[in-house]
């Protein structure tokens, strides 16, 4: 199911390079840190995320730039190799039931622990932004990016298991800013989701809408007030349901998703 040869490119260009010799490995890697250094720079400029539409542009604006110069494609082609191209709408629907359920992590934390958790307030702009930075923004670098060049010539498994140590060494700043518990749980949940979000990626014609939709449930955190009592409970919480609902989307086999 998960094993089939590389998508064609979206835009039927010319296809990435193959990332195996030194100097691809090199040109990979620094075009990654450049977007990860800008993802990094702008969202601890603003941790609410509330600004993240802006933020998401800034993104995008380098991401086209590292685009511009590894392949020389047009900015409009480079947006939608990046993956903001048209995704299939059953993608779209099983990314939405699986964010669902990620979601029943807020009345799982109700009945656990008999505390309220409420909505910010002006939760629909913080919604936008959540989704714009930490959805849409983040797998344009992760899936966008990293993966969809990793994946040339490789496996999908070859090219997720490539994927996770550079998406859990970006996580790493979490551990000395919220602790090692925080950290390690964001270090395991960002590995663990690099399989079903890249599947939704891919089976979405290499698009981010699907996997943004996941990824926007998982940070919805950001979204509500926890008492803090029951801080330690949700976190344990969250960080399962991260790490095992979001595969519940590999169980819908690839010929249906893509047919």
């Amino acid at each position: 199911m998960v094993t089939a040869s590389a998508p064609p490119t979206p835009d039927g260009a010319a296809p990435d390079t193959v990332v195996r010799s030194g100097r691809a490995w090199g040109r990979f890697l620094v075009g990654f840190l450049v977007l990860w250094g800008v993802l990094q720079t702008v969202a601890t400029l603003d941790p609410t995320a509330r600004w993240g539409v802006l933020l998401l542009a800034a993104v995008l604006v380098a991401a086209v730039v590292v685009e511009r110069v590894d392949h020389d494609v047009p900015a409009g082609v480079a947006l939608r190799r990046l993956g903001l191209g048209r995704s299939r709408a059953r993608v779209l629907g099983v990314a939405a039931a699986v964010s669902a359920a990620v979601l029943l992590v807020y009345p799982l934390t109700e009945a656990v622990t008999g505390a309220t958790v409420t909505l910010r307030p002006g939760w629909p702009w913080l919604l936008l932004g959540v989704f714009a930075l930490h959805g849409v923004a983040e797998e344009v670098v992760w899936r966008g990016y990293a993966f969809r060049r990793l994946r040339r010539d490789r496996s999908f498994a070859a090219a997720v298991a490539w994927t996770m140590p550079l998406l859990a060494a970006t996580h790493l700043p979490i551990l000395v800013t919220a602790g090692a518990a925080v950290g390690l749980g964001a270090m395991a949940v960002a590995a663990a989701t690099s399989i079903p979000l890249a599947y939704l990626f891919e089976t979405g014609r290499g698009t981010v809408w699907a996997p943004a939709l996941v990824h926007t449930a998982i940070d919805s955190f950001k979204l509500v007030v926890v008492p803090a009592g029951a801080v330690a409970t949700f976190s344990l919480l969250l960080v399962a349901v991260s790490l095992l609902v979001p595969l519940l989307a590999l169980a819908v086999p690839r010929r249906v998703l893509e047919a």
